[in-house]
């Protein structure tokens, strides 16, 4: 069983970093996960009691002596996986890069953006969190795309204000479509790809 505080984690630098943008606002936060929230305290209780002798618990329950932060209990880890999307972006310029102007983070939460036989022979306990986050993603565009309409994807290694600087202006290194992408057995969102999804 695992638990997570009920706060964001921190981004780790140099990591590969996956942008959005879209004609039209869309909805921010977790998506995808199965999850119980409940207080330190109750986890500790009810579910875990063992919990109360490991180190990160004990420092929690110090920083928390009344146990009453909040805990996330997901049963595996695949249902802690899923996609999170923050946005849309004020601080920087992206029209050089992406038509459309609500570009917004997105993140693979306890996985990847890639699904293919090799990952799936090397890694195949973290695979299927792999594959729940790209096909979260999919969801995620098919529920909030109108038909005909699309939405612009693009990654890379910077984040920060720096994170466009050395993009030009790019033709689409894949133009796909989501009805495609929903059936799709092998995907992989590499870095400096320009992806235009069409619904």
């Amino acid at each position: 069983m695992l638990f997570y505080l009920n706060e964001r984690k921190v981004t780790i630098p140099m990591s590969l970093f996956y942008y959005m943008a879209a004609s039209h606002g869309l909805p921010t936060g977790s998506f995808g996960k199965k999850n119980t929230t409940m207080t330190l305290m109750d986890y500790v209780t009810y579910v875990n009691p063992e919990a109360k002798n490991h180190t990160h618990m004990q420092t929690l329950l110090e920083n928390y002596p009344k146990g009453d932060k909040l805990v996330e209990i997901y049963e595996t880890a695949e249902d802690a996986a899923g996609l999170y999307v923050r946005g849309p972006m004020e601080d920087q310029d992206a029209s050089h890069i992406f038509r459309f102007p609500y570009v917004y983070e997105v993140h693979p939460d306890g996985g990847s953006f890639q699904m293919n036989e090799e990952i799936k022979r090397s890694y195949p306990t973290a695979y299927p969190c792999y594959q729940k986050c790209l096909t979260e993603l999919f969801h995620y565009l098919d529920r909030n795309l109108e038909i005909g309409e699309q939405i612009e994807l693009f990654s890379c290694w910077a984040d920060g204000s720096e994170r466009f600087e050395e993009a030009a202006k790019l033709e689409p290194d894949l133009t796909l479509k989501l009805t495609e992408l929903l059936q799709a057995e092998e995907f992989e969102w590499r870095t400096q790809q320009y992806i235009v999804v069409k619904k």
